[in-house]
């Protein structure tokens, strides 16, 4: 795939505060590409970098292989289309207007516009889905509408690349969907080169083919959503405890915020050890991490779906082989993280033979006097125990000698 972008060796500041440290990364024609990263990590002056609007104090950047101090604006402005961060427009020029505005690198100093030029427009206006809207004010727009509109004036342009800057901001998700899914299709369908800046890493990994995340000035990752939206990545630019899920619809990475790492969150010593399976634990294990407690669990089949969850988020894990029965030794090193633990706590996983020996362990915590905790919501199950009886016999025995029965996770956390 050619490259449409090339970036080498970029420094930029402002007087002394450096905002691009050494930038090199290459960024490939005809495809989507996002720019994410927190605040102050120099997105903005990245893609002002790459439009020409600054120059960068050392380093060359090439548009199609060509050196942009070789290019002059009008050059420029016939391959790449920046749509602002804002736009605000306090004349009252109509859509039609606004949209001509792209033609005008392409017309000669004193050139009137020509049929072709509003036949370009109005297939700007077409693909924009904005034609019902051309004799309308500007100003007398929604937000979704009046971006679309400025994306149109781009398109108008005829770029082969289009800059975008949080083009999804201040628009309800209705309208960012809308959006970037027009972004989208012209990336897919015109084979137009989209580099945008997103705040939301979800709609980012959603929708584009490759990301860049900066930090500091710095590239720290860059490749395809799954490489570049990973917990070492995201902890180090966001500074935040995360799980990083699956979107069911896309199938592109999902991140769940949690809490700040470190930062106003109470650390407990207490250990908490939390038997669970089938999915049971995930929603408790997540809560209590992000309440500062250390969470161990087991026992858990490999695959099992609290399994792939403490292997996301680094839970210590007792794990048995996919399928198979909870081993001897798979319940002893249960047992031996429930004498580390100063709370056991039980959720209302499903019973079957393979995990009989979970409950067993249960019964040993109760025995050895530990604070054990029933999650207890088997009253809404309608089956949960898959053996001759033995399953609901130990649930029976441990709900009838657990002092402390919760029904929900916040209730039990209030009880912690």
């Amino acid at each position: 795939m050619p490259i449409a972008v090339e970036l080498e060796n970029i420094i930029f500041g402002y007087d002394k505060e450096r905002i691009l440290n050494d930038i090199s990364i290459d960024i490939q024609s005809q495809k989507f590409t996002t720019i994410i990263g927190p605040n102050g990590s120099g997105k903005s002056t990245l893609l002002k970098v790459i439009s020409s609007l600054i120059s960068p104090d050392n380093g060359i950047v090439r548009l199609d292989g060509i050196d942009i101090k070789n290019m002059s604006q009008l050059d420029i402005a016939r391959k790449v289309a920046v749509v602002p961060q804002e736009n605000n427009i306090e004349y009252r020029f109509t859509v039609q207007d606004i949209v001509m505005m792209g033609r005008y690198p392409h017309l000669g100093r004193f050139q009137t516009e020509s049929i072709r030029d509003y036949k370009l427009v109005g297939n700007a206006l077409e693909m924009t889905n904005t034609i019902h809207l051309k004799d309308r004010y500007i100003n007398e727009l929604s937000g979704g509408e009046k971006q679309r509109v400025i994306i149109a004036r781009a398109l108008a342009q005829q770029p082969k690349i289009i800059l975008l800057d949080e083009p999804t901001s201040y628009l309800d998700i209705q309208h960012q969907v809308e959006i970037l899914e027009l972004l989208e299709n012209l990336n897919k369908e015109e084979g137009l080169t989209v580099i945008a800046i997103l705040h939301d890493i979800n709609l980012a990994a959603r929708f584009s083919n490759n990301m860049i995340l900066l930090k500091d000035g710095t590239v720290i990752g860059e490749g395809n959503p799954r490489e570049v939206i990973t917990l070492e990545n995201l902890k180090n630019a966001y500074e935040i405890d995360m799980i990083i899920s699956k979107n069911p619809y896309s199938n592109s990475p999902y991140v769940i915020p949690l809490s700040r790492m470190g930062k106003g969150k109470i650390i407990k010593e207490e250990k908490i050890h939390v038997i669970c399976g089938g999915g049971t634990g995930t929603d408790l294990i997540q809560r209590l991490t992000a309440n500062g407690y250390k969470v161990t669990t087991g026992v858990l089949n490999i695959g099992d779906s609290d399994w792939k969850f403490s292997q996301i988020y680094d839970i210590e894990t007792i794990e048995e082989a996919p399928f198979t029965d909870i081993s001897d030794n798979s319940y002893s090193s249960n047992i031996s993280a429930i004498e580390r633990s100063g709370i056991v706590i039980l959720t209302s996983i499903p019973v079957g033979s393979g995990n009989l020996k979970n409950l067993e362990a249960v019964h040993y915590a109760l025995n050895a006097e530990k604070r054990v905790i029933f999650l207890d919501q088997y009253v809404n199950q309608v089956k949960y125990d898959y053996t001759t009886g033995d399953g609901e016999k130990l649930i029976m025995n441990i709900r009838n000698n657990c002092r402390e029965n919760y029904k929900s996770i916040q209730e039990l956390l209030l009880n912690l």
